[in-house]
């Protein structure tokens, strides 16, 4: 077993269900956001939850991170545009698992 962190991203004050150019623009940043985060090595897990489109403030996604503290998630999340916005609104967690699980685009240890 070894230490990551776990986020749960949940929908935030500035969250819609409606899509418009303003919306996909953010979308698409928070997926470039996250590819990125693949390819550093740093994001080892990442999928949204199918949740209930009227509950304002459920749980829409998730992150695992292998990084050495929660600064270095904070500062990996404060790149992503849904966050920034409040679209999304992260909880971070300690989480331990086994050691070695990883995110399509990471290299195998």
């Amino acid at each position: 077993m070894r230490a990551y962190f776990l986020v749960l991203l949940r929908r935030g004050p500035a969250w819609t269900p409606e899509e418009t150019p303003e919306t996909k623009a953010i979308f698409d940043g928070h997926m470039a956001n996250i590819v990125a985060m693949g390819k550093s090595g740093k994001l080892v897990l990442a999928g949204p939850i199918d949740a209930d489109a009227t509950d304002k403030a459920a749980i829409a996604g998730i992150f695992v991170f292998d990084v050495p503290a929660r600064a270095d998630v904070e500062a990996l999340l404060a790149n992503d545009p849904a966050v920034k916005i409040g679209r999304l609104v992260p909880e971070i967690l300690p989480w331990y698992s086994a050691a070695g699980i990883t995110y399509p685009g990471k290299a195998s240890p």
